[in-house]
């Protein structure tokens, strides 16, 4: 099996051409950032569209 990788703009042209949209693609964070901030910052995105997180 190839993989291929590709890049964002391919991913949503591809999905958007089958018809399908991401739910929510926001980025998270970059290689500075720190893991527990990561972590943050994937919770909020998640609350914002509507998931809920049990504590």
């Amino acid at each position: 099996m190839k993989l291929k990788i590709q890049s964002i703009k391919n991913y949503f042209k591809l999905k958007k051409n089958k018809g399908l949209e991401p739910l929510f693609f926001e980025k998270i964070g970059d290689q500075k950032t720190s893991r527990d901030e990561m972590r943050k910052n994937i919770i909020k995105a998640l609350e914002k569209n509507g998931w809920t997180i049990k504590k």
